[in-house]
């Protein structure tokens, strides 16, 4: 019923409306693996929001209100060879070297990145298909369109049949975009335990490679040690988005995780404002947040019960980022951590 809900609309007159492909959701968050989209998108759920984790497809899943996600950051990253920079946006059309990375990220399923095309869109493809032709060649498509969709306005007709300029050029519209952030270190430590094979000074999982060579190009991170790996990822990651905020591509309210209770983040996502995508999901949340006392979950800060990949296991200091394969004492990563966290509002003593 959530592609043809008025079958039932007799049943129940005030059921929510389909959500198509096309239409406007109330949120999108996004930040880096680790930086806990998860435990958010459960923390958002338990006001009583349909929130996908790295989910925006509408027609199977209960996601119509939003979207927390890593990989839906890929609408703020350039795309090599063809973004020269967000700000000017010269493009010169289809690049061969965009498109070599369109095709590592799709040549296999990496399941462990949590990419899915089906999380976009409800396509050409069975589910019940495995890893083919099919679903690479609808991979490629959603990849090309997804990649610097952000960086990218585009007019849209109305009902008034004139043109309006949106913000984006992305497939799926939100109406708020937030930046989820992390201290760095606590991060790179958490990917450190998840991605690393044999901890601190083992190899880095293919997976991980695979997506960081593609969107990052300008690293070689299958040269790198493990903590170079998610270092530079994290801060290419965030550094990218970073830069779409500066331009007002996305939205100022960036919140820290660890300083964040689920009703505020819902306040910074626009959920209780009067002009919110569905006013029954604003009726929820302002019921949630407002008649609920200040010791409650729902206004107190977070703490981490999904994913917990690093519960002890990796402690990482500012010493530990110097030093690399290529040149020993060499402190350029520590340099940009220490710029980002500093940027993201974090002590960086």
């Amino acid at each position: 019923f959530l592609q043809h809900p008025e079958l039932i609309s007799f049943l129940y007159p005030t059921i929510r409306p389909a959500v198509k492909v096309h239409d406007t959701r109330q949120l999108l968050v996004v930040g880096t693996i680790s930086s806990g989209t998860s435990q958010v998108a459960q923390d958002l759920k338990k006001l009583g929001l349909e929130i996908g984790h790295e989910n925006a497809e509408t027609s199977w899943s209960f996601v119509r209100d939003g979207t927390v996600s890593w990989f839906h950051g890929i609408r703020y990253i350039p795309r090599p060879g063809m973004d020269v920079n967000a700000k000017t946006n010269n493009s010169g059309g289809e690049n061969i070297l965009f498109l070599s990375q369109v095709k590592d990220l799709c040549r296999e399923l990496q399941p462990q990145m949590g990419f899915h095309p089906f999380m976009f869109r409800d396509g050409k493809c069975s589910l019940r298909q495995s890893w083919g032709d099919c679903w690479r060649d609808e991979c490629e498509d959603i990849v090309q369109e997804e990649w610097g969709c952000g960086l990218r306005s585009r007019n849209d007709k109305r009902d008034d049949n004139k043109l309006h300029q949106r913000r984006d050029d992305c497939e799926t519209p939100f109406n708020k975009v937030l930046h989820q952030v992390r201290h760095p270190l606590r991060t790179i430590e958490s990917l450190v335990a998840k991605f690393c094979i044999g901890g601190v000074e083992g190899k880095v999982q293919p997976s991980f490679l695979i997506f960081a060579n593609a969107l990052f190009p300008q690293h070689n991170f299958s040269e790198m040690s493990c903590i170079e790996a998610a270092g530079y990822y994290v801060d290419e990651y965030n550094s990218a988005i970073v830069r779409a905020r500066e331009l007002g591509l996305v939205d100022d309210q960036f919140f820290h995780v660890e300083e964040a209770t689920p009703c505020q983040i819902a306040e910074a996502a626009g959920f209780m404002d009067s002009d919110s995508v569905y006013s029954p999901s604003r009726d929820r949340v302002l019921k949630v947040c407002n008649s609920e006392s200040s010791n409650s979950a729902a206004n107190q800060l977070m703490k981490s019960t999904e994913n917990r990949y690093n519960t002890g296991l990796v402690s990482l200091h500012w010493d530990d980022l110097l030093g690399s394969r290529k040149k020993a004492g060499d402190d350029d990563l520590q340099k940009r951590i220490k710029r980002l966290t500093r940027d993201l509002g974090y002590d960086a003593t």
